[in-house]
């Protein structure tokens, strides 16, 4: 079983990779393409937000099938599910199907980024439909606060720009900017696709070999930009709401960094849900809090470790400090560690029965690690981490509060300390 339960790797016709994981037990087949273009591909400020604009953009209608109805339909007719997503560095798009619609699943996906249409009838509606989405962000004090601690922490670098853009610049967007955009990202160098399913290797790669030809282009991607340090900085959003939200954390490393790693496996020390610490002492017992939640964001080169809360402003210090208690006192608690590793364990054997949660681990490993893992290299991984380990990382990376950012976003008058 175990060595059936391993990605297989192959170079479809067109030149970009192909990753299988085959489970032969379930009726389905999840199929994705994965683009190598995301918010810090842009060029700001004219471009802000068109990495995900692109991604609502190409479920608007393709030169076979006309209109968003007609792209989903295809899908939904058989049963399946259609979706995609943008983030910083990568814009994947999915569909879920019944195993013997494989053909369905990639001629769609083949549509869909080969041949799009951007019709100029189209791109006024939808958007607004991310201006829409946009205002939903700013409206939610949770979200909003989320997101502007990356522009906090990250600064001027593209990590710190927001996915979604800005007002001005997707209501800016033509046809034009958007075959450039395509031009200048979508092609086979920059593409890796991948199904997790019940099907075989040789129908995969002859599904993805129909729909995808063999192209010379070469994908410009922006060079990497160095981040500049800002860690100990902090922004103050007063807005007319009842509750106080903080974002506070640090910049990390890389996701390949042994450090990062272990501090994604303390994030579960003190977060792993309701018996670990963040929920235990600032919710249960202290009555602090609704919401409570840490989190490492692993990006391909300077990552990021981030507690959020939201809290009677009154008692935001009092979180604050409790929060910090928990980071400089639980580091070194081998129950936790222990507590933590069979977390961990069990999770990813629960992950690996879904094909989508498969697909979307898979896609955000190619990236940040240079490929997707089996259950057995993310077992090896946890097995690996030591309390010596997890404590050196957490150490160096997180008990000098005094290079925490923060992002606060709080009622009006309220005095943050």
């Amino acid at each position: 079983m175990e060595k059936t339960m391993q990605f297989e790797k192959t170079t479809t016709r067109c030149g970009a990779p192909l990753y299988l994981f085959r489970m032969p037990h379930v009726g389905s087949v999840a199929v994705g393409v994965l683009v190598f273009a995301g918010t810090r591909d842009e060029a700001w400020p004219k471009e802000a937000g068109i990495a995900h604009a692109t991604e609502h953009m190409v479920f608007q209608g393709n030169e076979r099938l006309h209109d968003s109805r007609a792209v989903a339909a295809e899908i939904e007719v058989v049963g399946g599910a259609l979706n995609a997503w943008t983030s910083k560095e990568m814009t994947f798009y999915f569909r879920v199907v019944p195993s013997d619609s494989l053909n369905v699943a990639t001629q769609s996906l083949g549509s869909t980024l080969n041949t799009s249409l951007f019709q100029p009838e189209k791109i006024t509606p939808e958007m607004q439909n991310i201006v829409e989405e946009i205002r939903r962000t700013h409206d939610s004090p949770e979200k909003w606060c989320l997101d502007v601690f990356e522009t906090v922490v990250y600064g001027k670098h593209p990590l710190g720009k927001s996915t979604l853009g800005t007002e001005d610049s997707v209501t800016s967007f033509t046809r034009d900017d958007f075959n450039t955009f395509m031009a200048r990202l979508y092609c086979p160098a920059n593409y890796a696709f991948i199904v997790v399913g019940n099907t075989t290797r040789t129908k995969a790669e002859k599904a993805f070999n129909s729909v995808f030809q063999r192209d010379s282009r070469s994908c410009k991607k922006r060079p990497a930009a160095l981040l500049e340090h800002t860690n100990g900085t902090r922004e103050i959003f007063e807005r007319d709401i009842k509750q106080a939200h903080v974002c506070l954390g640090t910049t990390i490393g890389s996701a390949r960094e042994p450090d990062t790693k272990a501090l994604g496996f303390y994030r579960a020390m003190i977060d792993g849900g309701m018996s670990f610490p963040l929920f235990q002492e600032v919710r249960d017992k202290r009555g602090l809090c609704y919401a409570i939640g840490a989190d490492v964001a692993p990006w391909s080169d300077y990552g990021l470790f981030q507690v959020y809360v939201g809290t009677n402003p009154a008692r935001m210090h009092e979180a604050l400090l409790c929060i910090q208690d928990i980071v400089k006192n639980s580091y070194k608690d081998r129950e936790l560690f222990a507590q933590a590793k069979t977390l961990l364990l069990g999770r990813t054997a629960i992950s690996f029965s879904s094909p989508v949660g498969v697909l979307q681990q898979a896609a955000q490993d190619i990236v940040f690690l240079g490929g997707p893992r089996s259950p057995a290299e993310i077992r090896k991984e946890i097995e690996a981490q030591t309390p010596e380990g997890v404590a050196r990382a957490v150490e160096k990376h997180l008990l000098n509060s005094d290079e925490y950012s923060y992002a606060y976003v709080v009622p009006k008058g309220t005095k943050v300390r």
